[in-house]
C-alpha cells in the first residue's frame, strides 16, 4: 500500500507491504556438508512486514531525496549453512527458525547536474535457533567458560554497513569525471570448525572498510563531433570512454575467512586468509 498526503507542504510518500514467501529448495540446499542427498527437505518460509517513506526536498537548486525503510521477516524451515570464503556449505535439513530485522537509509541527489552521488546507512539483525538444541556461548573475557543464550547470530549478520558514492567532473569540461566509493562495515561472524551448531558464531572478523577512486575521459562522443559524423568507419560509434580504477585505495587487508591451525596439544589457531589488496584496472569502452 503507498499513500501520499495530498495536502502536505512537502513531498512525501509512505508505503506498506507485507507477504508470504516460501523458497523450494535447490540442489545445493539438498546437500549436505557430507555430501549427502536429502530429497525431503522443505521449502524454506517466512513472513515479513515493511515500512518506509519517500521525501524528495530542494537544497539550493538541487533535487534530493531521502529514503528509508525498516522491514522485520520471521524465518522458519530454514536450511542452516555456513560461509567458508567464497563457499557455502548447507546442512542439507530444515533444522532452524530465526527472524532478520533491520533499516536502511538512503541520501541521494545530484551535487553537480548529471553525476548522482548517495550516502547509505544499514543496520541489520538477524538471528537463527536450531530446533532441539540448547546453544552454548563463550563469555567475553572467559574463553573457558559458556552462557546458555535462546539463538545465534546467522552467517550474514551485519550490524552496520555504511557507504558512500560521490561523482564529480571538471567545471569547464564534463568529459573528465571522478567517483569516489568509500565502505564500512562491521565484521561477519564466525566460529570453530566442526563446531556444529551448539557453539556457533561465536566471534567476529574484524570490521570491514575499503576505499576505491576512479577516473574516466570522454574520448569520443558522435553528437558532438560533427567532423567525424559523415564518416562511415565512425557513424555506428556512438560514445567511447576510457577509465583508471584503484580498487582498495588504502591497501587494507579486510579478512575474508579462517585457516584453523591445529597444534599437538589440541590447540586451535585461527589464520586469516585476506581479501585481494589494491588493484588497478584500465578500462576500455564502446558504446554503438
Amino acid at each position: 500500500m503507498i499513500y501520499r498526503p495530498l495536502n502536505s507542504k512537502r513531498d512525501v510518500t509512505f508505503k506498506v507491504s507485507s507477504g508470504l514467501y516460501f523458497q523450494p529448495p535447490f540442489y545445493r540446499e539438498l546437500r549436505n556438508q557430507q555430501g549427502i542427498i536429502n530429497t525431503d527437505v522443505l521449502s524454506q518460509k517466512s513472513f515479513h512486514v515493511l515500512a518506509g517513506g519517500t521525501w524528495d526536498f530542494p537544497v539550493g537548486d538541487k533535487e534530493f531525496r531521502f529514503i528509508a525503510e525498516t522491514y522485520y521477516k520471521y524465518l522458519w524451515d530454514l536450511v542452516a549453512y555456513d560461509i567458508d570464503n567464497v563457499r557455502i556449505g548447507y546442512y542439507g535439513e530444515n533444522n532452524a527458525s530465526g527472524y532478520a530485522t533491520g533499516i536502511d537509509m538512503r541520501l541521494n541527489g545530484e551535487f553537480v547536474p548529471g553525476a548522482e552521488s548517495w550516502i547509505n546507512l544499514s543496520l541489520l539483525r538477524t538471528r537463527e535457533s536450531f530446533d532441539g538444541v540448547q546453544h552454548l556461548l563463550r563469555a567475553v573475557g572467559r574463553p573457558n567458560d559458556t552462557l546458555q543464550v535462546k539463538d545465534v547470530a546467522r552467517p550474514t549478520d551485519q550490524f552496520f554497513a555504511l557507504s558512500i558514492l560521490f561523482q564529480d567532473y571538471l567545471p569547464q569540461n564534463e568529459n573528465f569525471k571522478m567517483n569516489l566509493n568509500m565502505t564500512m562495515s562491521s565484521g561477519l561472524p564466525f566460529g570453530l570448525p566442526n563446531n556444529n551448531v551448539i557453539y556457533r558464531n561465536t566471534y567476529r572478523f574484524n570490521p570491514y572498510y575499503r576505499v576505491d577512486i576512479g577516473f574516466s575521459a570522454l574520448l569520443w562522443n558522435r553528437e558532438k563531433s560533427f567532423r567525424w559524423q559523415n564518416s562511415s568507419a565512425m557513424q555506428h560509434l556512438r560514445k567511447a570512454w576510457v577509465s583508471v580504477e584503484v580498487f582498495n585505495l588504502l591497501a587494507v587487508q579486510n579478512t575474508a575467512s579462517n585457516t584453523w591451525v591445529k597444534t599437538i596439544f589440541s590447540q586451535q589457531f585461527a589464520i586469516p586468509n585476506y581479501l585481494t589488496s589494491r588493484r588497478i584496472n584500465v578500462r576500455f569502452r564502446v558504446d554503438f
